[in-house]
């Protein structure tokens, strides 16, 4: 989903990663070639010609990509489907629609970064009045 893309793409960005994408097979292939590896993968299940399922079994079983994180991130959304994710491999599975927070969460902890201080409450609340006796 090109929209879909680019809206994770510039909200990733902002957040401060570079960001690579690709929305078919040849594009997948071609940003796998390049280096650096990437840190993190979201891979959708569903691409307009290949399935999101067998291109992380072959990630797995690539000698340069097997240890890369991957999150997947899918409209498919049933059990069986979150099941043979994490089984393939994955190492996170996000279902669309979904919240941008909730994806940064996610990807913050697949890839081991500190939770965002605003996200976890230690910027004040501008609704908690700091001057009320209790």
């Amino acid at each position: 989903e090109p929209m879909l893309a680019k809206f994770i793409q510039t909200y990733l960005s902002f957040e401060g990663f570079q960001v690579r994408l690709a929305g078919n097979r040849a594009e997948v292939v071609a940003e796998f070639r390049k280096q650096p590896v990437p840190d993190l993968i979201l891979l959708d299940v569903m691409l307009p010609d290949a399935d999101g399922f067998d291109i992380l079994l072959r990630l797995r079983q690539h000698p340069a990509l097997k240890n890369v994180p991957v999150i997947m991130l899918t409209g498919k959304a049933t059990r069986e489907s979150v099941i043979k994710g994490l089984a393939s491999g994955a190492d996170g599975y996000v279902t669309k629609p979904f919240e941008a927070d909730a994806l940064m969460r996610a990807v913050r902890t697949v890839v081991g970064l500190p939770e965002d201080p605003a996200a976890s409450g230690a910027a004040p609340d501008p609704w908690v009045n700091r001057d009320a006796k209790s």
